[in-house]
């Protein structure tokens, strides 16, 4: 293990099997990818440690030569420098795309109790990455959707995905839940939000429930004129959240119902529809307009121009 010496910038040196390793770090249990990891000398992010003040906190973790143990060290300036996500390691191609807000697909990361998945990862207004089953950065009507390898234990075919990606049904044989049960069912998966759904009939897709605003978001307690509002379908300014690092955000909320959730805007997104509708209208006035105004030019134009006539004169 080499080490630069902060103070004297001088290299320090020590056998690797000389460095402490732990199992936990501040409340979190180092899986042994990471254990392993840190031997060979590369970084790993650890998320939800707990201080001594007892908060929570995220940092990166790294064998520190002098001190023959544990080194944290914090992103610099926002930007995002993981080396790796889900155990998966980052190319820099994919660390350049994060740092200016692009989504990249990562396949087979792996979350603390061993499960093994796949999403589209794009960082969050707090610099953390975000999890979607769709590309964030495709467009609505036409999104690019991420097909599983396998659903249930099952492995898909060509075909399976293809169908898939429709947004038809496929009917797969002894599924195995998070219970440990085997099971069948028709399977589909969303075009726009990249969600499975299950269903015991083909057509029982078709019975959509309808999304149910939760008591509270982000530590508001939603009153129940809030809470009428956002069932309806309108936009709601909510003040008094609370983010991650527990200082306090306003928002304006409204349901998305294709999604089953609820999005977050700076702007009331009504206020900005309608204002977009009252631009679209008048444009399309001021255009009609502008041809009833050619139109009445030209029939004064033709007005006043004089008749020719349809007769020849004859030159003597």
């Amino acid at each position: 293990m080499v080490s630069l010496d902060k103070l004297t910038n001088e290299i320090i040196a020590c056998r690797a099997e000389s460095a402490f390793i732990p199992n936990e770090v501040l409340g979190v249990k180092l899986t042994e990818k990471e254990k392993e990891d840190l031997r060979e000398g590369k970084t790993i992010f650890v998320e939800g440690m707990v201080g001594k003040s007892g908060k929570e906190f995220d940092a990166h973790l790294q064998i520190n030569a002098e001190r023959r143990g544990i080194e944290y060290i914090f992103e610099k300036n926002g930007e995002f420098n993981r080396q790796s996500i889900g155990g998966v390691d980052l190319t820099q191609k994919q660390l350049e795309m994060l740092n200016v807000g692009k989504a990249i697909l990562m396949e087979d990361m792996q979350k603390k109790n061993g499960e093994i998945f796949s999403a589209f990862v794009r960082l969050d207004a707090n610099g953390n990455p975000s999890y979607t089953r769709y590309n964030p950065d495709s467009p609505e009507g036409n999104r690019e959707i991420l097909i599983p390898k396998e659903i249930g234990g099952v492995k898909l075919t060509h075909e399976d995905k293809e169908t898939l990606r429709t947004g038809k049904p496929i009917y797969l044989y002894d599924m195995i839940n998070g219970k440990g049960e085997v099971f069948s069912s028709f399977v589909k998966i969303d075009t726009e939000t990249g969600r499975m759904s299950y269903s015991k009939t083909e057509s029982g897709f078709e019975e959509k429930p309808t999304f149910k605003v939760p008591a509270e978001a982000w530590g508001h307690v939603f009153t129940s004129t809030e809470k009428s509002q956002l069932q309806d379908g309108k936009a709601v300014h909510i003040t008094g959240m609370k983010g991650f690092n527990g200082q306090e955000f306003s928002s304006w909320l409204k349901v998305n119902e294709r999604m089953g959730q609820l999005d977050y805007y700076t702007e009331n997104p009504d206020k900005a529809r309608q204002s977009a509708g009252q631009s679209e209208n008048a444009a399309t006035a001021k255009e009609g307009k502008r041809h009833t105004d050619k139109e009445a030019v030209k029939r004064e134009e033709k007005q006043e121009t004089p008749a020719k006539s349809t007769k020849r004169h004859k030159v003597s």
